[in-house]
């Protein structure tokens, strides 16, 4: 739950389903600035061209084209897929965006929510490769691989903090908030804070905890929402990019509080795939002020990381 700071008459805010999941932003409005239809724009050009539900899109488009080919792509496309391998090279192959194949064989193909996927015989041998995209100038990737790109675990990230962004540097606010269903970017430039509540994982109408922060970026990874069964096998959405297998931890939800929401969200997932003293030690690679809530399988809470950043 999002409680906002005290001056509610100043709040402009709007809510709407894209991306497969809940977005809530909210800005302080003083100067009436009309910023919704924009920001409503790129979210669903986000949905729209890099969802792997969706055919004939840009993401597909990639996905389509043959190893050794150069492709021209959308300025956004490309620094998407820059940033995943930044990420996926800071985090030693942990995170991964050419996972699509195995998502799918694991039972992932369709929107949630779903219970029930069907099973699959075999699973497709996974190979770790040390420059799967070449970045080369005017917008164009050289790919270097056979597996296909998916940016389901970057691209809503990435577009929380592409509205915070623009809201910071066209409606002049003085504090606001932007939600995607638990990846979050606020801001303040005086007192105010948002009050944030961290969901409990095993009953989701109650929450174990909240925090208070004025700028910043939060992002949360639940391994119970999404999930289901294949087979008698019970499968999740977090995947090691070092094995292309669901990871396997006695850590059911991570919370991680850092400077910016895209960190945050790909730190949150690391949490998954190894055990925290591992763990912390890829994070410093990432951003060295962050803050972690663990949520174990058995119920306890463990709470660390860097108290640096004055969340």
């Amino acid at each position: 739950m999002i409680v906002p700071p005290e001056d509610l008459n100043e709040i402009d805010s709007v809510e709407v389903n894209v991306m497969n999941t809940s977005f809530y932003i909210a800005i302080s409005n003083e100067y009436n600035t009309n910023w919704k239809e924009t920001i409503l724009s790129f979210l669903q050009y986000m949905e729209r061209e890099f969802s792997r539900f969706l055919r004939n899109n840009e993401l597909s488009s990639l996905n389509e084209v043959k190893r050794d080919s150069i492709i021209v792509v959308s300025p956004i496309l490309f620094d998407l897929l820059k940033k995943a391998e930044e990420y996926r090279f800071k985090t030693e192959g942990r995170f991964s965006p050419y996972l699509l194949t195995q998502l799918e064989v694991h039972g992932y193909k369709q929107s949630f929510p779903f219970e029930v996927a069907h099973h699959e015989e075999t699973i497709p041998r996974y190979k770790s490769e040390d420059q799967p995209l070449i970045f080369k100038e005017d917008f164009q990737v050289m790919k270097k691989t056979d597996q296909k790109v998916d940016l389901g675990g970057i691209a809503k990230g990435y577009a929380v903090e592409a509205v915070s962004k623009w809201l910071q540097n066209h409606t002049r606010s003085t504090y606001g908030i932007v939600d995607g269903g638990g990846d979050m970017a606020m801001w303040s430039k005086g007192e105010k804070a948002w009050t944030i509540g961290i969901m409990n994982p095993f009953d989701e109408g109650k929450e174990i905890g909240s925090f208070s922060i004025r700028n910043g970026g939060v992002a949360t990874s639940n391994t119970i929402y999404r999930s289901w069964l294949q087979g008698e096998t019970k499968k999740h959405h977090i995947l090691d990019g070092r094995t292309g297998m669901p990871a396997v931890s006695e850590i059911v939800q991570a919370t991680v509080v850092t400077e910016h929401c895209l960190d945050a969200e790909i730190s949150a997932k690391l949490f998954f795939m190894d055990d925290v003293t591992s763990v912390k030690s890829v994070l410093s690679k990432i951003n060295r002020k962050c803050s972690y809530v663990l949520v174990k399988a058995n119920g306890k809470i463990e709470i660390g990381g860097s108290r640096e950043n004055g969340h």
